[in-house]
């Protein structure tokens, strides 16, 4: 599925350091797809693997800092579920935190 982030989306998909990318899942996850964004253009291609794990990394682990930061560099594209055109996940989303 190709996008095209906007400044703000952009903004939230690069507010990861890449330096962390060792540091676990959610981290290579972030800096991996800054690697495949166009910084100039904002343009990015996302496979089926990559947008399953945006949306488990978003949504199966509760609601912190990672998770918000997906939803706002890919929710206007992928729905607010992070979902669309995915089968549906063989886990139940734990949602935003209260």
């Amino acid at each position: 599925m190709d996008l095209v982030l906007n400044a703000s989306e952009m903004a939230a998909l690069f507010r990861q350091d890449p330096r962390t990318k060792a540091d676990g899942g959610w981290q290579s996850l972030l800096v991996g797809l800054q690697s495949g964004c166009d910084r100039a253009t904002g343009g990015i291609s996302l496979a089926m693997r990559q947008r399953q794990r945006i949306r488990m990394y978003a949504f199966k682990y509760g609601n912190g800092g990672w998770e918000s930061r997906l939803v706002a560099a890919f929710g206007r594209h992928l729905g607010p579920g992070l979902d669309l055109g995915l089968p549906a996940p063989d886990w139940t989303p734990k949602g935003p935190r209260s």
